[in-house]
Protein backbone atom coordinates (compact mmCIF):
# COMPACT_ATOMS: atom_id res chain seq x y z
CA UNK A 1 0.00 0.00 0.00
CA UNK A 2 1.52 3.64 -1.31
CA UNK A 3 0.40 6.10 1.71
CA UNK A 4 -0.70 9.33 1.18
CA UNK A 5 2.43 11.84 0.73
CA UNK A 6 1.44 15.19 1.45
CA UNK A 7 3.27 17.98 -1.30
CA UNK A 8 1.81 20.93 -2.53
CA UNK A 9 0.72 21.08 -5.66
CA UNK A 10 2.33 23.69 -7.69
CA UNK A 11 1.66 25.00 -11.47
CA UNK A 12 5.52 25.32 -12.89
CA UNK A 13 6.58 28.07 -13.43
CA UNK A 14 8.46 29.53 -16.56
CA UNK A 15 11.85 31.29 -15.93
CA UNK A 16 15.11 31.75 -18.06
CA UNK A 17 17.22 28.38 -18.80
CA UNK A 18 20.49 28.81 -16.42
CA UNK A 19 23.75 29.16 -18.61
CA UNK A 20 26.75 27.54 -17.39
CA UNK A 21 29.00 29.74 -14.93
CA UNK A 22 31.33 31.77 -16.95
CA UNK A 23 34.19 34.34 -15.62
CA UNK A 24 31.29 37.06 -15.51
CA UNK A 25 28.86 34.74 -13.44
CA UNK A 26 28.24 33.20 -10.66
CA UNK A 27 26.56 30.49 -10.18
CA UNK A 28 23.54 31.06 -7.33
CA UNK A 29 22.93 28.43 -5.23
CA UNK A 30 20.10 28.62 -2.27
CA UNK A 31 21.41 25.77 0.95
CA UNK A 32 18.37 24.62 2.64
CA UNK A 33 18.93 23.19 5.99
CA UNK A 34 17.09 22.83 8.84
CA UNK A 35 19.38 23.53 11.31
CA UNK A 36 21.79 26.04 10.69
CA UNK A 37 24.13 28.73 13.28
CA UNK A 38 22.99 29.57 15.92
CA UNK A 39 21.80 26.04 16.16
CA UNK A 40 24.66 24.13 17.22
CA UNK A 41 26.48 20.20 17.10
CA UNK A 42 27.30 18.18 14.67
CA UNK A 43 24.25 18.47 12.11
CA UNK A 44 24.84 21.91 11.30
CA UNK A 45 28.61 21.94 10.98
CA UNK A 46 28.24 20.12 6.76
CA UNK A 47 25.23 22.66 6.25
CA UNK A 48 28.06 25.39 7.37
CA UNK A 49 30.86 24.14 5.56
CA UNK A 50 28.96 24.20 2.44
CA UNK A 51 27.92 28.13 3.04
CA UNK A 52 31.80 29.03 3.56
CA UNK A 53 33.65 27.29 1.89
CA UNK A 54 31.40 27.29 -1.72
CA UNK A 55 31.82 31.36 -2.55
CA UNK A 56 35.45 30.36 -2.87
CA UNK A 57 34.61 28.02 -5.70
CA UNK A 58 32.53 30.53 -7.70
CA UNK A 59 29.21 30.24 -6.25
CA UNK A 60 26.82 32.98 -4.76
CA UNK A 61 25.32 31.14 -1.76
CA UNK A 62 21.86 31.55 -0.12
CA UNK A 63 20.81 29.29 3.13
CA UNK A 64 16.98 28.87 4.10
CA UNK A 65 17.03 27.25 7.44
CA UNK A 66 14.50 27.46 10.42
CA UNK A 67 14.12 30.58 12.05
CA UNK A 68 12.70 29.14 15.24
CA UNK A 69 14.22 25.26 14.56
CA UNK A 70 13.58 23.09 17.78
CA UNK A 71 17.28 22.42 17.98
CA UNK A 72 18.56 20.72 20.68
CA UNK A 73 21.59 22.56 21.07
CA UNK A 74 22.72 26.15 20.57
CA UNK A 75 26.31 27.19 19.95
CA UNK A 76 25.52 30.92 19.21
CA UNK A 77 29.87 31.17 18.54
CA UNK A 78 29.44 29.89 14.94
CA UNK A 79 27.74 32.72 13.39
CA UNK A 80 31.24 34.02 13.48
CA UNK A 81 32.25 31.65 11.55
CA UNK A 82 29.04 32.25 9.23
CA UNK A 83 30.79 34.56 5.79
CA UNK A 84 29.88 38.45 5.82
CA UNK A 85 28.67 37.37 1.77
CA UNK A 86 26.02 34.93 3.05
CA UNK A 87 22.54 35.62 2.31
CA UNK A 88 20.28 34.03 4.99
CA UNK A 89 16.77 33.68 4.60
CA UNK A 90 14.05 31.93 6.83
CA UNK A 91 11.17 30.65 7.29
CA UNK A 92 8.81 30.04 10.76
CA UNK A 93 8.00 26.80 11.78
CA UNK A 94 5.15 25.95 14.11
CA UNK A 95 6.52 23.34 16.34
CA UNK A 96 7.22 23.49 19.96
CA UNK A 97 10.80 24.21 21.49
CA UNK A 98 13.30 20.64 21.46
CA UNK A 99 13.08 20.11 25.17
CA UNK A 100 8.99 20.11 25.57
CA UNK A 101 8.52 17.83 22.24
CA UNK A 102 11.26 15.94 23.94
CA UNK A 103 9.72 16.13 27.28
CA UNK A 104 6.17 15.36 26.42
CA UNK A 105 7.37 12.28 23.82
CA UNK A 106 9.00 10.24 26.71
CA UNK A 107 6.16 10.71 28.83
CA UNK A 108 3.69 8.95 26.15
CA UNK A 109 6.10 6.80 25.01
CA UNK A 110 6.37 5.31 28.17
CA UNK A 111 2.83 4.93 29.02
CA UNK A 112 2.25 3.11 25.45
CA UNK A 113 5.07 0.84 26.29
CA UNK A 114 3.47 0.22 29.33
CA UNK A 115 0.24 -0.38 27.31
CA UNK A 116 2.54 -2.96 24.69
CA UNK A 117 3.50 -4.75 27.68
CA UNK A 118 0.54 -5.39 29.61
CA UNK A 119 -0.24 -9.17 30.20
CA UNK A 120 -3.19 -11.30 30.87
CA UNK A 121 -3.10 -12.43 34.39
CA UNK A 122 -2.96 -16.49 34.69
CA UNK A 123 -6.46 -17.71 35.35
CA UNK A 124 -7.95 -14.46 34.19
CA UNK A 125 -9.82 -14.33 30.19
CA UNK A 126 -8.59 -10.90 28.44
CA UNK A 127 -11.95 -9.50 28.54
CA UNK A 128 -11.56 -9.17 32.41
CA UNK A 129 -8.63 -7.56 32.76
CA UNK A 130 -8.60 -4.14 33.72
CA UNK A 131 -5.90 -2.08 31.74
CA UNK A 132 -4.69 1.33 33.37
CA UNK A 133 -6.72 4.62 31.41
CA UNK A 134 -3.86 6.22 31.64
CA UNK A 135 -1.43 3.71 29.14
CA UNK A 136 -4.66 3.01 26.79
CA UNK A 137 -4.23 6.60 26.29
CA UNK A 138 -0.92 7.19 25.91
CA UNK A 139 -0.69 4.36 23.31
CA UNK A 140 -3.04 5.77 21.33
CA UNK A 141 -1.84 9.66 21.44
CA UNK A 142 1.54 7.98 20.30
CA UNK A 143 -0.05 6.55 17.13
CA UNK A 144 -1.74 9.49 16.50
CA UNK A 145 1.17 11.83 16.96
CA UNK A 146 3.73 9.26 14.30
CA UNK A 147 1.05 9.80 12.42
CA UNK A 148 0.15 13.52 12.58
CA UNK A 149 4.04 14.66 12.44
CA UNK A 150 5.16 11.88 9.61
CA UNK A 151 7.86 10.96 8.97
CA UNK A 152 9.23 13.02 12.18
CA UNK A 153 7.72 16.48 13.53
CA UNK A 154 9.94 18.68 11.49
CA UNK A 155 7.53 18.16 8.61
CA UNK A 156 5.68 20.90 9.91
CA UNK A 157 8.52 23.60 8.54
CA UNK A 158 8.16 22.22 5.22
CA UNK A 159 5.06 24.11 3.92
CA UNK A 160 6.21 27.18 4.82
CA UNK A 161 9.74 26.79 3.57
CA UNK A 162 8.53 25.93 0.15
CA UNK A 163 6.54 28.87 -0.08
CA UNK A 164 9.98 31.03 1.02
CA UNK A 165 12.10 29.19 -1.01
CA UNK A 166 9.54 29.73 -4.10
CA UNK A 167 10.45 34.06 -2.99
CA UNK A 168 13.62 33.40 -3.32
CA UNK A 169 14.13 31.11 -6.07
CA UNK A 170 11.85 34.35 -7.84
CA UNK A 171 13.61 37.23 -6.81
CA UNK A 172 17.55 36.51 -6.62
CA UNK A 173 17.47 34.13 -10.09
CA UNK A 174 18.43 30.62 -8.02
CA UNK A 175 20.36 28.66 -10.24
CA UNK A 176 20.96 25.35 -7.72
CA UNK A 177 18.97 24.33 -5.10
CA UNK A 178 20.82 21.63 -2.29
CA UNK A 179 19.01 20.03 0.37
CA UNK A 180 20.77 18.49 3.22
CA UNK A 181 19.34 16.09 5.49
CA UNK A 182 18.41 15.05 8.29
CA UNK A 183 15.72 16.08 8.94
CA UNK A 184 14.72 14.19 5.85
CA UNK A 185 11.42 16.41 5.46
CA UNK A 186 13.32 18.92 4.20
CA UNK A 187 13.24 16.60 0.43
CA UNK A 188 9.63 17.79 0.25
CA UNK A 189 11.09 21.76 -0.38
CA UNK A 190 13.41 20.45 -2.95
CA UNK A 191 10.77 18.54 -4.36
CA UNK A 192 8.69 21.06 -4.68
CA UNK A 193 11.04 23.02 -5.59
CA UNK A 194 11.81 21.39 -8.77
CA UNK A 195 8.05 20.80 -9.48
CA UNK A 196 7.43 24.38 -10.12
CA UNK A 197 11.18 24.97 -11.15
CA UNK A 198 12.01 22.20 -13.86
CA UNK A 199 15.34 23.91 -14.92
CA UNK A 200 16.41 24.17 -11.39
CA UNK A 201 19.55 21.78 -10.20
CA UNK A 202 18.54 19.78 -7.60
CA UNK A 203 21.20 18.34 -5.36
CA UNK A 204 19.76 15.98 -2.74
CA UNK A 205 22.84 15.47 0.32
CA UNK A 206 21.95 12.39 2.54
CA UNK A 207 24.49 13.25 5.78
CA UNK A 208 22.81 10.33 6.79
CA UNK A 209 21.26 6.51 5.46
CA UNK A 210 17.43 7.27 6.30
CA UNK A 211 15.72 3.95 5.68
CA UNK A 212 18.57 1.24 6.71
CA UNK A 213 19.14 3.38 9.62
CA UNK A 214 17.23 6.17 10.94
CA UNK A 215 13.93 4.60 10.47
CA UNK A 216 15.59 1.21 12.24
CA UNK A 217 17.70 3.07 15.06
CA UNK A 218 15.43 6.06 15.53
CA UNK A 219 12.32 5.10 18.13
CA UNK A 220 10.04 7.56 17.23
CA UNK A 221 10.12 6.55 13.02
CA UNK A 222 10.08 3.01 13.95
CA UNK A 223 6.09 2.76 12.72
CA UNK A 224 5.39 0.68 9.54
CA UNK A 225 3.40 3.75 8.48
CA UNK A 226 6.35 6.38 8.61
CA UNK A 227 8.29 4.20 7.08
CA UNK A 228 6.00 3.45 4.17
CA UNK A 229 5.82 7.54 3.72
CA UNK A 230 9.67 7.60 4.10
CA UNK A 231 10.17 5.36 1.56
CA UNK A 232 7.45 7.15 -0.92
CA UNK A 233 9.61 10.74 0.13
CA UNK A 234 12.55 9.33 -0.48
CA UNK A 235 11.15 7.78 -3.72
CA UNK A 236 10.05 10.78 -4.96
CA UNK A 237 13.62 12.63 -4.25
CA UNK A 238 15.97 10.62 -6.19
CA UNK A 239 13.63 10.91 -9.16
CA UNK A 240 13.73 14.59 -8.90
CA UNK A 241 17.16 15.08 -8.18
CA UNK A 242 19.80 15.69 -10.84
CA UNK A 243 22.46 14.69 -8.30
CA UNK A 244 22.14 12.38 -5.27
CA UNK A 245 25.27 12.63 -2.35
CA UNK A 246 25.98 10.35 0.42
CA UNK A 247 28.78 10.46 2.97
CA UNK A 248 29.81 7.32 2.72
CA UNK A 249 30.29 4.06 0.39
CA UNK A 250 27.98 1.88 2.21
CA UNK A 251 25.36 4.07 2.28
CA UNK A 252 25.61 5.35 -1.03
CA UNK A 253 25.46 1.77 -2.43
CA UNK A 254 22.50 1.26 -0.22
CA UNK A 255 20.25 3.93 -1.65
CA UNK A 256 21.44 3.37 -4.99
CA UNK A 257 20.19 -0.32 -4.74
CA UNK A 258 17.03 1.07 -3.97
CA UNK A 259 16.78 2.81 -7.26
CA UNK A 260 18.35 0.32 -9.89
CA UNK A 261 16.61 2.36 -12.44
CA UNK A 262 18.13 5.68 -12.20
CA UNK A 263 21.57 6.79 -13.82
CA UNK A 264 24.58 5.50 -11.72
CA UNK A 265 25.96 9.21 -12.87
CA UNK A 266 23.43 10.76 -10.30
CA UNK A 267 25.10 9.58 -7.05
CA UNK A 268 28.41 10.44 -5.70
CA UNK A 269 30.40 9.73 -2.57
CA UNK A 270 31.32 13.29 -0.98
CA UNK A 271 32.11 12.45 2.31
CA UNK A 272 32.17 14.72 5.88
CA UNK A 273 35.17 16.26 6.86
CA UNK A 274 36.46 19.13 9.51
CA UNK A 275 37.14 22.66 8.96
CA UNK A 276 40.50 23.08 9.83
CA UNK A 277 40.19 26.88 11.20
CA UNK A 278 37.78 25.28 14.23
CA UNK A 279 41.15 23.41 15.03
CA UNK A 280 43.69 25.85 14.18
CA UNK A 281 44.03 26.84 18.07
CA UNK A 282 44.40 22.80 18.78
CA UNK A 283 47.33 22.28 20.73
CA UNK A 284 47.22 18.22 21.73
CA UNK A 285 49.18 17.85 24.87
CA UNK A 286 49.61 14.51 26.42
CA UNK A 287 47.93 14.50 29.86
CA UNK A 288 50.09 14.50 33.02
CA UNK A 289 47.89 13.08 35.54
CA UNK A 290 48.45 9.72 36.46
CA UNK A 291 45.86 7.69 35.50
CA UNK A 292 43.74 7.39 31.80
CA UNK A 293 41.57 9.80 30.84
CA UNK A 294 38.91 8.46 27.95
CA UNK A 295 36.53 12.02 26.43
CA UNK A 296 33.61 10.91 24.93
CA UNK A 297 32.10 14.20 22.82
CA UNK A 298 28.54 14.37 21.26
CA UNK A 299 24.81 12.92 21.82
CA UNK A 300 25.09 9.87 23.51
CA UNK A 301 21.70 8.05 21.89
CA UNK A 302 20.54 4.97 21.19
CA UNK A 303 22.78 3.97 18.17
CA UNK A 304 25.62 5.68 19.87
CA UNK A 305 25.13 4.20 23.55
CA UNK A 306 27.89 4.47 26.05
CA UNK A 307 26.38 1.10 27.39
CA UNK A 308 28.95 -1.15 26.10
CA UNK A 309 31.81 1.11 27.08
CA UNK A 310 30.55 1.11 30.94
CA UNK A 311 29.89 -2.63 30.67
CA UNK A 312 33.45 -3.25 30.21
CA UNK A 313 34.57 -0.81 32.49
CA UNK A 314 32.29 -1.90 35.28
CA UNK A 315 33.99 -5.24 34.39
CA UNK A 316 37.97 -4.39 35.26
CA UNK A 317 39.70 -5.04 38.54
CA UNK A 318 39.28 -2.34 40.74
CA UNK A 319 43.06 -1.21 40.78
CA UNK A 320 42.07 -0.60 36.65
CA UNK A 321 39.18 0.94 36.72
CA UNK A 322 40.11 3.56 39.68
CA UNK A 323 42.59 4.64 37.11
CA UNK A 324 40.67 5.25 34.75
CA UNK A 325 38.36 8.80 34.22
CA UNK A 326 36.18 8.82 31.35
CA UNK A 327 34.72 12.09 30.59
CA UNK A 328 31.20 12.88 28.47
CA UNK A 329 30.95 16.37 27.09
CA UNK A 330 27.50 16.80 25.33
CA UNK A 331 23.68 15.90 25.34
CA UNK A 332 22.62 12.58 26.78
CA UNK A 333 19.23 11.76 26.25
CA UNK A 334 17.36 10.67 29.15
CA UNK A 335 16.90 6.92 28.48
CA UNK A 336 20.84 6.38 27.88
CA UNK A 337 21.96 8.94 31.13
CA UNK A 338 19.78 5.99 33.06
CA UNK A 339 23.15 3.63 31.65
CA UNK A 340 25.33 5.75 34.44
CA UNK A 341 23.51 5.06 37.46
CA UNK A 342 24.56 2.79 39.82
CA UNK A 343 28.13 2.41 38.00
CA UNK A 344 31.57 1.90 40.44
CA UNK A 345 33.62 3.42 37.48
CA UNK A 346 34.53 7.74 37.39
CA UNK A 347 32.09 8.55 34.90
CA UNK A 348 32.13 12.93 34.74
CA UNK A 349 28.98 14.08 32.71
CA UNK A 350 29.79 17.83 31.64
CA UNK A 351 26.92 17.93 29.62
CA UNK A 352 26.75 20.05 26.09
CA UNK A 353 28.87 23.03 25.65
CA UNK A 354 30.08 25.17 22.75
CA UNK A 355 32.66 23.54 19.62
CA UNK A 356 35.52 25.68 20.82
CA UNK A 357 35.05 24.85 24.88
CA UNK A 358 34.72 20.89 23.85
CA UNK A 359 38.05 21.17 22.16
CA UNK A 360 39.68 21.89 25.08
CA UNK A 361 38.92 18.66 26.79
CA UNK A 362 40.25 17.08 23.14
CA UNK A 363 43.33 18.62 23.52
CA UNK A 364 44.13 17.36 27.02
CA UNK A 365 42.68 13.59 27.16
CA UNK A 366 44.82 10.68 26.38
CA UNK A 367 42.04 8.60 23.92
CA UNK A 368 38.20 9.20 22.05
CA UNK A 369 35.74 7.33 22.66
CA UNK A 370 33.11 6.55 20.27
CA UNK A 371 30.43 4.08 19.87
CA UNK A 372 28.08 3.08 16.57
CA UNK A 373 26.18 0.39 16.53
CA UNK A 374 24.85 0.48 13.58
CA UNK A 375 27.07 -0.85 10.30
CA UNK A 376 26.50 1.63 7.68
CA UNK A 377 26.83 4.75 9.39
CA UNK A 378 30.09 7.10 9.68
CA UNK A 379 29.32 9.41 12.48
CA UNK A 380 30.14 13.04 11.65
CA UNK A 381 32.31 13.17 14.88
CA UNK A 382 34.70 11.09 13.78
CA UNK A 383 36.16 13.75 11.64
CA UNK A 384 36.34 16.19 14.17
CA UNK A 385 38.18 13.21 16.64
CA UNK A 386 40.67 12.70 13.88
CA UNK A 387 41.59 16.70 13.50
CA UNK A 388 42.10 16.46 17.31
CA UNK A 389 45.47 13.74 16.71
CA UNK A 390 44.47 11.52 19.80
CA UNK A 391 43.57 7.82 19.47
CA UNK A 392 40.38 6.92 18.78
CA UNK A 393 38.83 3.88 20.67
CA UNK A 394 35.77 2.87 18.24
CA UNK A 395 33.07 0.36 19.68
CA UNK A 396 31.56 -0.65 16.59
CA UNK A 397 31.08 -3.55 14.21
CA UNK A 398 33.98 -5.31 12.51
CA UNK A 399 33.82 -5.00 8.87
CA UNK A 400 31.53 -1.61 9.13
CA UNK A 401 31.95 2.05 8.21
CA UNK A 402 33.89 2.87 11.47
CA UNK A 403 36.10 -0.22 11.62
CA UNK A 404 37.16 0.43 8.02
CA UNK A 405 37.61 4.33 8.04
CA UNK A 406 40.15 3.35 11.17
CA UNK A 407 41.84 0.75 9.48
CA UNK A 408 42.42 3.30 6.36
CA UNK A 409 43.65 6.27 8.63
CA UNK A 410 45.42 4.27 11.05
CA UNK A 411 43.62 6.22 14.12
CA UNK A 412 42.81 4.27 16.37
CA UNK A 413 40.73 0.82 17.31
CA UNK A 414 37.98 -0.30 16.53
CA UNK A 415 36.46 -3.57 18.98
CA UNK A 416 32.73 -4.93 18.36
CA UNK A 417 30.70 -3.33 20.10
CA UNK A 418 28.98 -6.80 21.79
CA UNK A 419 32.41 -8.39 22.62
CA UNK A 420 32.89 -7.35 26.04
CA UNK A 421 35.94 -9.16 26.67
CA UNK A 422 37.83 -7.53 23.71
CA UNK A 423 37.09 -3.77 25.08
CA UNK A 424 38.46 -4.87 28.50
CA UNK A 425 41.49 -6.07 26.91
CA UNK A 426 41.94 -3.18 25.41
CA UNK A 427 41.54 -0.61 28.10
CA UNK A 428 43.38 -2.60 30.00
CA UNK A 429 46.15 -2.78 27.47
CA UNK A 430 46.00 1.37 27.42
CA UNK A 431 45.87 2.00 30.93
CA UNK A 432 48.94 -0.08 31.71
CA UNK A 433 50.67 1.81 29.16
CA UNK A 434 49.78 4.98 30.57
CA UNK A 435 50.89 3.80 33.92
CA UNK A 436 54.26 2.35 32.85
CA UNK A 437 55.05 4.99 30.36
CA UNK A 438 52.87 7.89 31.25
CA UNK A 439 51.69 8.20 27.75
CA UNK A 440 50.55 6.12 24.72
CA UNK A 441 53.42 6.05 22.70
CA UNK A 442 52.08 3.18 20.44
CA UNK A 443 50.30 5.90 18.76
CA UNK A 444 51.49 8.78 16.21
CA UNK A 445 48.76 10.51 14.02
CA UNK A 446 49.36 10.49 10.13
CA UNK A 447 48.95 14.44 9.41
CA UNK A 448 48.95 13.15 5.57
CA UNK A 449 45.88 11.36 5.53
CA UNK A 450 44.01 13.70 7.91
CA UNK A 451 44.81 16.86 5.64
CA UNK A 452 42.51 14.41 2.78
CA UNK A 453 39.55 14.94 5.37
CA UNK A 454 39.72 19.03 5.56
CA UNK A 455 36.49 20.90 4.71
CA UNK A 456 37.83 22.72 2.07
CA UNK A 457 39.19 20.05 -0.08
CA UNK A 458 36.35 18.36 0.00
CA UNK A 459 33.82 21.17 -1.33
CA UNK A 460 36.02 22.23 -3.68
CA UNK A 461 35.03 18.47 -5.18
CA UNK A 462 31.42 19.13 -4.26
CA UNK A 463 31.99 22.10 -6.60
CA UNK A 464 33.15 19.88 -9.58
CA UNK A 465 30.35 17.79 -8.65
CA UNK A 466 27.43 20.57 -9.15
CA UNK A 467 28.92 22.25 -12.22
CA UNK A 468 29.52 19.16 -14.42
CA UNK A 469 25.57 19.22 -14.32
CA UNK A 470 26.07 21.83 -16.20
CA UNK A 471 28.13 19.93 -18.87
Amino acid sequence: MQPNVTIPEIETEKRPLFEPPNAGKKARILLISYLFPPAGGIGVQRALSLARYLPECGFEVHVLSAANAAAPVRDPALCQRVPKEIKQHHAFTPEVPFWIRHTVWNYLSRGASEAKGAQVAPGKNRASTVKPPSAGVKSFATRAIRRVLSPEPEVLWAPFAIRRAKQVVREYGIDVVMVTAPPFSSFLVGNALKKSFPDLKYVADFRDEWISFYLKDFEFQSSEYTRQKAITIERQTIEAADLVVAVAQTSLKEIKSRYPDQPASKFACISNGFDPEAFAGLMPRQNREKKLIITHVGTAYKTASPQFYLDALEGLPEDLRSQIETRFVGRITEAERRQFDGRKSNNQLLGFMPQHQALRYMEETDCLLLTMTNDISLPGKLYEYLAACKPIIALSPKGGEVDTFLKQTHAGWCVDHRDQAAIQRLLSDLCRQKLSKGELSDFTADECLISQYERPHLIKDYAAAILQLFS
